[in-house]
């Protein structure tokens, strides 16, 4: 990894100090990024998210952090470990940063589609979601690595490999580093207009089974009872639930029925996801969708429903807020306008915010086209996004650490 500064000389912290470290490196964090994206990292490959953990363990270790290489998997398909990294820094409070080492990308897209630059643009398979991220903490922690001390606070890093399914093998570990800290920082990479994260939807899937009765559909179709029919008419109306909750979306995103053309269906399945702006609304949609579901009945089809991977809401608070004045007001210090956004999609930030933790997302560099062919990172934006992400880390620890939020005995 390219040092931030010329070797030997510490920085001040100040903004305008921060912001020239990051430039220095710019070049170095996008080969970085290059070769960090040039290998497959996919959920379901462990020895990828296992290369891609020993990776930045190399980077962190370099500048003085501790890393440790966790085993998270218990049951299920395989995933590979977890990365806990930890560095002293100055001022007080723990600030827990969180980002992922998996992608949704299929093996050999690496090589099919290796990380190319067009512009200010890197193009490349992970380079948004989420290892710009994870590399703008890496870098962020170098800067202040090369600050004076004394270093009484500390930053914590942890990478997820199973972040891209809910991270079902890594939360109770995050949930646990998220109660010790008292700031958690998100790596997921700022919105294409440079907002940060301030709000996510929670979210939960829901698996509806419904029964009717098979029947010839040309000779006695009236002896039949059709559960495909009983789908549809589900499918309409948990869409008119949704629209009429705001925030709340309810997508039937698979749906089978039936087993031939000329049999009335005696069942059928959707596999339902409902996501709401808190867990409030998200409890009253699923409410919703049981009761649409025991209203099929009447038509003699039964049905069942079975939740599942549910994630809560990442609310903001009053704390967080006033995190997200803290990022506005060391961005002005450079010239970098940020803002706080609400958003439908979940990360590993959610869960920690759930513990109660003051928590701030979208602090990586700006990004876009994720999960697809065109995910792209513009790189000219890190150094700026890099020197506020140490910037916030400073700020938050000094300002809301431990004096303006619950000691950390005091988390539920």
């Amino acid at each position: 990894m390219t040092a931030p500064g010329p070797a030997g000389v510490l920085g001040t912290g100040d903004a305008t100090d921060l912001l020239g470290r990051a430039r220095e490196a710019a070049e170095g964090f996008v080969a970085d990024l290059v070769e960090l994206t040039s290998f497959d990292s996919g959920t379901w490959n462990p020895a990828g998210t296992r290369r891609a953990a020993t990776w930045c363990a190399d980077r962190l270790r370099s500048f003085g952090a501790r890393t440790e290489i966790v085993e998270v998997h218990r049951t299920g398909p395989p995933v590979g470990p977890a990365l806990v990294a930890r560095l002293p820094v100055p001022g007080p409070g723990t600030v827990l940063l969180v980002g992922h080492t998996d992608t949704v990308y299929p093996d050999g897209t690496a090589a099919a589609r290796p990380a190319v630059r067009d512009g200010d643009r890197l193009i490349g398979p992970g380079v948004s979601d989420d290892k710009g991220g994870v590399l703008a903490g890496i870098h962020a922690m170098r800067l202040l690595a090369d600050l004076p001390g004394p270093h009484d606070g500390e930053v914590v890093l942890l990478l997820s490999p199973d972040e891209e399914v809910g991270s079902p093998q890594t939360v109770s570990l995050l949930t646990a580093l998220a109660r010790e800290a008292d700031v958690v920082l998100g790596l997921e990479c700022a919105r294409e207009n440079g907002d940060l994260v301030l709000g996510r939807k929670g979210a939960c899937d829901v698996t509806v089974e419904l029964r009717g009765r098979a029947a010839h559909a040309g000779i006695e179709p009236e002896r039949g009872i059709d559960a495909a029919a009983a789908a549809a008419a589900l499918v309409l109306s948990v869409r008119d639930a949704a629209a009429a909750r705001p925030g709340v979306t309810i997508n039937v995103g698979v749906l089978r029925a039936g087993t031939r053309p000329n049999v009335v269906a005696d069942r059928a399945r959707l596999e339902i996801e409902v996501r709401a702006p808190s867990a409030a609304a998200l409890d009253e949609a699923l409410l919703a969708v049981d009761d649409l579901v025991d209203a099929v009945a009447v038509g003699g089809v039964s049905g069942t429903t079975e939740r599942s991977g549910s994630c809560p809401p990442l609310e903001p608070t009053p704390a967080s807020r006033r995190l997200l004045d803290l990022a506005v007001r060391r961005g002005r210090r450079t010239g970098l306008a940020v803002d706080g956004a609400l958003t439908g999609g979940v990360s590993d930030a959610n869960f920690a915010a759930a513990t109660g933790t003051p928590t701030l997302d979208g602090l990586g560099p700006v990004g876009g086209g994720d999960h697809s062919a065109a995910e792209w990172l513009d790189v000219a934006t890190a150094p700026a996004r890099i020197a506020l992400l140490a910037g916030l880390v400073l700020d938050a620890g000094r300002l809301l650490a431990p004096q303006e939020t619950p000691s950390r005995k005091e988390h539920p």
